[in-house]
């Protein structure tokens, strides 16, 4: 019985150092390399079989619609919008100051990853922003 365990076990380490291996050789050939020509920087999927991605092609940023069959440029932006993202300013009143109104930039709250659950009812972000809402803290 207790050689069965360890044979068990054995296996078991093998097999799961085996998956970790694949993935983290995996994950680098998927990334792409750092001076790539065509780099994705964002994708919003719609459906299950269809998304919006802004891709940067050489100096040209273009916003792309996706599905199984093809993919078709819906616009192309300017560089220098992506690259610095309007934030719009707001006006807040600090006490103990001379000036009644200090323009604050607000914290962008940092986009979930690209989980499976990313913006879901079962994801955790979704839950610590919906928290922080509630109770009026800033996370």
């Amino acid at each position: 019985m207790l050689e069965l365990t360890v044979r068990l076990v054995f296996s078991l380490a093998v097999v799961v150092g085996l998956l970790l291996l694949i993935a983290r050789f995996g994950s680098k050939r998927m990334r792409g390399q750092h001076g790539a020509l065509v780099r994705v920087l964002h994708r919003q999927p719609l459906t299950r079989t269809t998304s919006v991605s802004v891709v940067t092609v050489g100096s040209r940023v273009l916003v792309l619609g996706t599905t199984e069959q093809q993919v078709r440029v819906l616009a192309e932006l300017d560089p220098s919008e992506v690259a610095q993202p309007a934030v719009p300013e707001v006006v807040v009143p600090v006490a103990g100051k001379r000036r009644a109104d200090v323009v604050e930039k607000p914290a962008l709250v940092p986009a979930p990853g690209n989980s499976p659950l990313a913006g879901s009812v079962l994801s955790p972000d979704t839950w610590k922003q919906a928290l922080a809402a509630a109770t009026g803290r800033a996370s």
